[in-house]
């Protein structure tokens, strides 16, 4: 009897002990850390990334945003193997604001058992960079205006004379709709450079995204109408593009010659300058212009782009040559071929360049003819028309010798664009990035 029940203990106890055990395994097999350390990693202006501890024995990981209309967590993405501790957002709105939970979970007898949830951690997409656009418009204004963005808590501009922004002042709106910012009682001529980023709130602080490209201007100066003009009395501005020209075996630069003719009859002209021509043969032109009073344009860098084609940098260059090599910038633009674009107004409107069309055609580079060129421009003449020929050609050279004293024959003042368009209306400057076909016709859409 003693021996049986030696045996039924001994059987009890390792039952108990197999039981226990057994208990114990389901027990770890069932149980997981939970997830520690969740951060931020790394952010862009649509992207983040997640990263957290280890958890042991962990075979992936379940990643929960709060949705903020039903106030609960839900599940956004798994991520498998227990080692895999990161997550990637991507192709996200910028400016956006998430709160995150991240669980652990591992597979025991073909279920899934998941931890406690990881702390929240709130992560953030930067607000997107705004384009920013800057001008002078007005004497001694500088205006700045940047594209809005909705998810920013609002923007940061610096503005300033050094490039590298080392003296910058800085302006701050707390208003996600506001887009511009101007700044009076500048110094004509003085140069300003300007950058914009938005930033938004996160725990009551403000985060910033990058700053914008740097954007400059040179303060406009005041527009002075000559006062040998009588408003009273029709006028005509003469218009040249293509130059300067220059000299060629025996023909003398038609520039000159034309602005020979000027000089003699005291009229003036507005020259659209190609500045890839301008050389040490014929630069002394650009200085000649200036002195009878004539007025500078800007026709591109080269002239090798058309419409769509043309870029902010032919016509930045092309302003900055001219500068560089008579002291003075040009005021006006003609569009290559006449086709206008978004890009070209842009950037007109930033150098304060008023866009002139024109209203007579005299075709001179097709018929090369000075009579042909004569008839056009006197027949078709009126009070406030734009008359386009090109100072490259003799033959234009040769008709404006004759155009000139007849137009003043038959009364006309002749004047620069400029000129013309503040004596046509009532002294209102023309205004930067609109094309004037003639004294009183706008069209953008050429």
């Amino acid at each position: 009897m003693a021996k049986r029940i030696k045996i039924i203990s001994a059987f009890l106890i390792v039952t108990i002990i197999t039981v226990a055990c057994t208990a114990i395994t389901v027990v770890n097999g069932k149980n997981i850390d939970a997830v520690q350390n969740t951060v931020m990693a790394d952010n862009t202006s649509d992207s983040l990334c997640i990263k957290w501890q280890e958890v042991k024995k962990a075979e992936g990981y379940h990643i929960y945003s709060l949705n903020k209309e039903t106030n609960e967590y839900e599940k956004i993405a798994d991520v498998t193997g227990g080692d895999v501790c990161s997550y990637e957002l991507e192709n996200i709105e910028d400016g956006a604001i998430y709160q995150i939970k991240v669980t652990a979970y591992k597979m025991f007898r073909n279920k899934e058992y998941e931890s406690e949830s990881s702390d929240t951690v709130t992560v953030y997409t930067l607000p997107k960079v705004s384009d920013v656009n800057a001008s002078s418009k007005t004497e001694g204004v500088f205006e700045v205006k940047w594209a809005q963005n909705k998810n920013a808590a609002g923007y940061e501009v610096e503005y300033g004379k050094n490039e590298d922004f080392s003296d910058a002042t800085k302006e701050t709106f707390t208003d996600n709709q506001t887009d511009n910012f101007k700044v009076d009682g500048l110094t004509p001529k003085d140069v300003y450079c300007c950058r914009v980023r938005s930033f938004i709130k996160v725990n009551e602080e403000n985060v910033y995204g990058e700053w914008s490209n740097a954007d400059k201007v040179e303060i406009k100066e005041k527009f002075v109408m000559n006062s040998d003009i009588d408003v009273k009395k029709p006028m005509i501005a003469l218009t040249f593009d293509d130059g300067p020209g220059y000299a060629s075996g025996k023909v003398e630069n038609p520039t000159k010659e034309i602005l020979d003719v000027l000089e003699e009859y005291n009229a003036r002209a507005t020259f659209f300058m190609v500045a890839s021509r301008i050389n040490s043969s014929n630069d002394e032109c650009l200085k000649r212009e200036i002195k009878l009073g004539c007025e500078l344009g800007n026709h591109t860098i080269s002239h090798n782009n058309y419409g769509k084609k043309v870029t902010a940098n032919d016509i930045i260059d092309c302003s900055n040559r001219i500068k560089e090599k008579c002291g003075q910038g040009p005021t006006v633009f003609r569009c290559p071929g006449g086709m206008m674009t978004k890009t070209i107004q842009n950037e007109c409107v930033k150098e304060c360049m008023p866009i002139v069309y024109w209203s007579i055609d005299t075709e001179d580079w097709k018929s090369k003819n000075p009579d042909s060129i004569y008839k056009i421009a006197t027949s078709r003449a009126y009070d406030g028309a734009i008359i386009l020929m090109h100072d490259i050609y003799p033959s234009t050279a040769e008709a404006v010798k004759k155009i000139v004293p007849k137009l003043i024959e038959d009364g006309y003042q002749l004047v620069t664009v400029s000129e013309m368009l503040a004596a046509k209306n009532n002294g209102k400057e023309p205004e930067a990035g609109q094309q004037y076909v003639d004294y009183k016709t706008i069209n953008n859409n050429t």
